[in-house]
């Protein structure tokens, strides 16, 4: 039997109905380290917008053993599990048919704390000043697996809120989106603890956090009054310092470039000793990779600091830009098998395969390349609007294209469009000729591609197009869209070693 080809999934795979939306979840979470188990309750508040006798929502690999639904105490029903695992889903079926309104569903499930860095999954690491092996546990739920810790409407589109609680043993740290509400000991067992955490913002099911383990940390508060730790392994709270002096500072600093108040009262920070990528951006709790976040402050001096100055004197963090990002996309994008920034996305598990160097290389750097064409203003204000009236909803890219679009009076979406919606970038070709005190440049554009072939899509771009002159190399001589194949332009008053 052959696997089904990626097209065939997409064709296959069909998202969540509206007709029920989910806007509240009560978790309950206990991992149990020494199996590499947990079991929950989830109690997720539903409404049912047509009437029907079944619920469909997402989980994979944790089994439901218990499920009832119940709009008031004295209407209740039990539930009957279906799984459909290669959907990675799981039908509620009733005898009663449910009418619309408001209700609750109540789960009940295990499942195991997995080793592969997604979902909730262990964590290993070691004793300070020991061999000792111990594990902790952490998440991963960017881009679809919350559905991997408990059942939910894992889709962007349905946005919630959160309570999470860990019962955990006393002895670690319980670390989620939001800070502490209240910590109390497990009735059951004196060895364990029951952490309950304040109510999340509506947010999507990818962005939900929460870590078990040991841990130091760091703490300060931002210039606007904003909780900040930066969670270590133990022994080395003084490596998350450098992380949490620059935090302190770029959270305010981004407040008031977005004219946006930071909506959560904390923002943690936590090195991960198993993790997957470099960083995961939880609401209230980023995680890292252990290298992305800690520095070793033994490895840092001015002696080592002074030949660096001396060699790059005027340091540039632009310059820096076109060699770490820029450049990083320009290999891979020359490829007759390149893909486009924005790709449609049919199953879930063709996210991972489009979250590559053009994604995000290519993604900010056609971001700049927008910034410097509508002005640092007219972005400014153009995101803080987007931001304003998209906050805790969803959007789509054009909705920020208009924004942009309307504080610039530029037109961004055409612009924009032709940089994310295909493949590949321009090879501009330009030819001069200099007469009378006139710089005539000719340019063309055509599709790079590496292996030297002819682009037969004959695909344009419109490109931005700003010209300086070596006299004066800050002051902007001429500006103009390229927005054809080919454009002439005559630059006035140009000497001809210019």
């Amino acid at each position: 039997m052959t696997s089904r080809s990626n097209q065939e999934i997409k064709l296959l795979f069909e998202r969540l109905p509206r007709t029920i939306v989910p806007t509240h979840y009560d978790v309950i979470i206990r991992p149990h380290l020494d199996t590499f188990k947990f079991n929950g309750d989830v109690t997720i508040h539903i409404q049912i917008k047509e009437p029907t006798d079944k619920v469909i929502l997402y989980a994979i690999e944790i089994e439901v053993d218990h499920a009832k639904i119940k709009s008031n105490p004295n209407d209740e029903q039990q539930g009957k599990i279906d799984y459909d695992k290669e959907g990675e889903r799981i039908t509620v079926n009733f005898d009663k048919k449910l009418e619309k309104g408001d209700y609750q569903l109540l789960l009940k499930f295990v499942g195991e704390i997995n080793n592969r860095m997604l979902g909730f999954y262990r964590t290993k690491y070691t004793v300070p000043d020991s061999d000792e092996v111990r594990y902790g546990a952490s998440t991963q739920f960017e881009p679809a697996d919350c559905r991997r810790a408990f059942p939910c409407w894992d889709e962007p589109n349905f946005k919630a809120t959160f309570d999470i609680t860990l019962i955990t043993p006393k002895n670690l740290c319980a670390i989620s989106n939001m800070p502490i509400k209240s910590e109390n000991k497990y009735t059951d067992d004196k060895e364990w603890k029951v952490t309950k955490f304040e109510r999340t913002p509506i947010m999507s099911t990818y962005l939900v956090a929460f870590v078990v383990g040991e841990y130091d940390y760091l703490e300060t508060n931002d210039s606007n009054g904003v909780s900040m730790k930066v969670y270590t392994p133990v022994g080395k709270k003084e490596h998350g310092q450098f992380a949490l002096d620059i935090a302190a500072k770029i959270l305010p600093f981004y407040a008031d470039y977005f004219n946006i108040k930071y909506p959560i009262a904390k923002a943690d920070q936590i090195a991960i000793a198993d993790f997957a990528t470099s960083a995961m951006e939880n609401w209230g709790l980023i995680t890292y990779r252990e290298m992305a976040l800690l520095f070793d402050p033994k490895f840092s001096s001015m002696n080592a600091r002074q030949p660096v100055d001396k060699c790059y004197p005027e340091f540039d963090i632009w310059t820096q830009f076109v060699a770490d990002t820029f450049a990083r996309f320009l290999v891979p994008d020359a490829l007759k098998s390149s893909h486009p920034i924005e790709v449609p996305i049919g199953h879930p598990a063709e996210i991972d395969e489009i979250f590559d160097a053009i994604s995000y290389a290519k993604g900010s750097s056609v971001i700049r390349m927008l910034h410097d064409y509508i002005s640092d203003d007219a972005f400014r204000q153009g995101l803080h609007n987007y931001l304003t009236e998209y906050s805790y909803k969803n959007t789509v890219t054009d909705n920020l294209w208009s924004h942009l679009a309307k504080a610039s009076g530029k037109p961004v979406n055409e612009v924009m469009s032709s940089w994310t919606l295909q493949m590949g970038y321009p090879l501009l070709i330009v030819t001069e000729e200099h007469k009378d005190k006139k710089r005539v440049l000719q340019i063309t554009q055509q599709r790079f591609i590496a292996d030297g072939s002819v682009d037969e899509e004959k695909l344009q771009w419109k490109i931005p197009i700003t010209i300086f002159t070596k006299s004066n190399p800050k002051k902007i001589t001429h500006q103009v869209l390229m927005d054809k194949p080919e454009i002439t332009i005559t630059l006035e008053n140009i000497a001809e070693d210019e």
